[in-house]
């Protein structure tokens, strides 16, 4: 009998400020024609706000990172504020583990809906058949997206891969998903082993290296009891951050 290889764990966290080099080091060696490369400038802004999440192995080599931009638009008065949340530039390296790809965009997707959501709904460009699967089984439907969210990610994209922008396959998720990525999340720290199912080789998926996982470890398993919509059928008039606002009210007292 063939033993099965020995598992190695994972790290699921938040960038540091002093992650920017490794990470973009990492979004230059997992370069892929479906994902559009940023502006340096921006990245390392996004690394220091801590909107970039990260699977490392023990040594802290990346085997996946995933960054969430803010987009922002003006209301009548003129005042800017933070329209959509765009999950982008997501590479997962270490392939083959069913589970990966939804523990870390679930866990981006929270952390976000706690600490800046935005006003109308998380948003995403998905180009690959593979990639669509995984997030709509998350949740994540269809969008049509108008000219001024398309003219804020283009704004972006670095100037080098603007002629690979395109219009096309946008998706989008609002409230009505996080009960659905809470469920994984809760699901993911049950059972955090990933089995590679070719090869049998097994990780394990560890939240320890998170201060946002590990301090909000309640509130995801209580989202993950809720009923905040269908997601079949989504409420583009309820924005993410009237629906935060009602459930931390709730949450806390």
């Amino acid at each position: 009998m063939t033993n099965a290889p020995a598992s190695k764990k994972l790290y699921v966290r938040f960038s540091q400020p002093e992650d920017a080099a490794n990470i973009l080091a990492y979004q230059q060696f997992s370069a892929h024609k479906s994902v559009r490369k940023r502006e340096e400038k921006l990245i390392r802004q996004m690394a220091e706000d801590g909107a970039i999440v990260l699977i490392e192995d023990e040594t802290g080599n990346l085997v996946a990172s995933s960054c969430m931009f803010p987009y922002k638009k003006k209301d009548a008065a003129g005042v800017e504020y933070v329209a959509w949340q765009e999950i982008g530039t997501t590479r997962i390296t270490l392939n083959g583990f069913p589970g990966m790809f939804d523990a870390m965009v679930s866990m981006q997707v929270l952390r976000t809906f706690l600490v800046e959501p935005p006003a109308e709904r998380f948003v995403a460009q998905m180009h690959t058949v593979p990639v669509q699967k995984m997030a709509e089984k998350l949740g994540w439907r269809r969008y049509t997206a108008g000219d001024d969210l398309i003219e804020a990610k283009f704004k972006t994209v670095d100037a080098s891969d603007l002629p690979a922008a395109s219009r096309d396959n946008w998706f989008s998720a609002g409230v009505e998903v996080l009960p659905v990525m809470a469920k994984w999340m809760v699901r993911a720290v049950e059972n955090p082993m990933l089995v590679n199912p070719r090869t049998n080789e097994q990780v394990e998926l560890s939240f320890e290296r998170s201060s946002f996982f590990c301090m909000f470890q309640a509130e995801i398993k209580d989202l993950s009891t809720r009923d905040l919509g269908n997601c079949d059928t989504p409420d583009y008039g309820k924005g993410v951050v009237a629906s935060r606002d009602r459930w931390l009210k709730k949450f806390f007292r």
